[in-house]
């Protein structure tokens, strides 16, 4: 209880008041005071019984209170632990934020880089193209400049025949000249 020294106090000033108003010569109680002193005897149980339940309650009050006060700080405890985690979960969104927005910027330089990538590849298959065409053209020239080759080659080994032919007539005939001119002259002018 919260007052239990109001309560004692109380009880103990009607009890004196009540002992007082018996012992005192001049104030008799009449057969009428005789029942309100019983009725006051009657209400002094009657508050001792209260005073007693309002102990009672007091005390219970008291634990409810002291409950009360343990599931308060263990609430602020628990509100203790979720702010710091709820500021671990703000940091760390934060820092996932930033994560994210990074990787948003790589996957943009590597599209960026993709395109310049696709670029260059568009213009390295045009350019293959373009030198295939010049060495298909290389090619047919090449092919050209053999087959004339060979023709000049063949013209040439005819050529180089004819001359051989035309040397070794020409040999025959200096042969046969030089064998003419190494005859007596007189056989010179017989045979012809």
């Amino acid at each position: 209880m919260p007052y239990p020294d109001l309560a004692e106090a109380l009880q103990s000033r009607i009890l004196a008041d009540l002992k007082a108003e018996r012992d005192t010569p001049r104030n008799r109680p009449s057969p009428h005071e005789r029942r309100t002193v019983g009725a006051l005897e009657a209400q002094v149980a009657t508050l001792e019984e209260a005073v007693t339940k309002a102990e009672a309650l007091g005390e219970q009050r008291r634990r409810q209170a002291e409950t009360a006060a343990k599931r308060v700080e263990a609430l602020e405890a628990k509100i203790a632990t979720l702010e710091k985690a709820g500021a671990k979960a703000e940091a760390l969104a934060e820092q996932r934020r930033r994560e994210a927005e990074a990787a948003a910027q790589q996957v943009e330089a590597l599209e960026a880089q993709i395109a310049t990538l696709e670029e260059a590849g568009t213009k390295a298959e045009a350019l293959g193209e373009q030198r295939r065409r010049q060495a298909e053209t290389a090619a047919k020239q090449a092919d050209d400049l053999v087959a004339e080759l060979i023709e000049m080659t063949s013209e040439l080994v005819e050529i180089s025949k004819r001359m051989a032919e035309q040397a070794a007539a020409t040999e025959k005939v200096r042969a046969e000249f030089d064998a003419y001119r190494s005859r007596p002259w007189w056989l010179q002018h017989l045979t012809g």
